[in-house]
């Protein structure tokens, strides 16, 4: 499914493309979001996709009654400049990105990664590097891939921007987030991350995961990068999971089950057609 107008005049985002589309023709996909035949995304899952639209709090982008800040990031800033999700965490996006992170349909980056691509250009941001968020070497060991990767790199070449994966460094082991409170997902990432000073000193830098949920995991994140030196640090994510009382999740709330606060977003009826 082609995202329009990323990467034009581009010939490494242009060759990558051509790469899935070959691989296509030779193994032709299924749906990650419903199982049709034909394509990797289709467009009635599409469709289904509940984009994140204003009122958001302008720094987190969860979304509340307002413009203005949250309760949580008046109460406490966070290390970063701005994080934005492009869409909620449920039905066949939530399915398809569960693919993606477990069952490697390493496909599904290409085509998010032109989403997401659309996404950060209606944004406005000015960023000199991009990165993903890095698994722990354990992770990495047993998946073979990080899924943050697989969106950050077609992101990144569809805008013409550098990457390197290698700039932020997980420096020690933590336990998964889910089922965590707010407050034990910042203690549990606290400081288990580092980044390269000669990379990002003087940077803007754009860090982007597949999902966020209290934006932990990304402050910590920025928070090391803005110790390194980067003048502004920006987070972007697929997808946001939404929970009633994001200060406490529990395993219940976290994204795997999930209760959404659909009331607070609204789906985009008009969303132009970046696939």
């Amino acid at each position: 499914m082609p995202v329009a107008g990323s990467g034009k005049g581009n010939p490494a985002y242009s060759a990558y493309r051509l790469l899935w589309t070959a691989i296509d023709w030779v193994y032709p996909p299924h749906c990650a979001g419903c199982g049709a035949f034909g394509e990797r995304f289709c467009r009635s899952c599409l469709s289904q996709v509940v984009e994140i639209r204003p009122p958001y709090c302008r720094k987190c982008g969860q979304p509340t009654d307002d413009l203005e800040l949250c309760p949580i990031c008046r109460s406490s800033s966070p290390a970063f400049d701005s994080l934005r999700s492009w869409a909620i965490f449920s039905g066949p996006l939530r399915e398809a990105m569960h693919r993606m992170k477990y069952r490697r349909d390493l496909g599904l980056g290409e085509v998010f990664g032109g989403a997401l691509a659309g996404f950060y250009r209606s944004l406005n941001w000015h960023v000199d590097l991009v990165v993903p968020v890095p698994l722990s070497a354990g992770r990495m060991s047993a998946r073979g891939y990080n899924q943050a990767a697989l969106l950050a790199w077609p992101l990144a070449l569809a805008c013409r921007t550098r990457y390197n994966p290698g700039v932020i460094q997980r420096v020690r082991e933590t336990p998964s987030q889910v089922g965590l409170s707010l407050e034990e997902r910042r203690k549990n990432v606290s400081a288990a991350f580092c980044a390269d000073p000669r990379q990002v000193s003087q940077q803007s830098v754009l860090i982007v995961d597949d999902v966020a949920t209290t934006g932990s995991t990304i402050e910590a994140c920025a928070q090391a990068l803005k110790e390194a030196g980067a003048a502004r640090v920006y987070g972007l994510t697929l997808a946001r999971a939404l929970a009633r009382n994001r200060s406490d999740y529990t395993s219940a709330d976290a994204p795997d089950g999930l209760m959404l606060a659909a009331e607070n977003v609204k789906v985009n009826k008009d969303r132009p057609n970046i696939f």
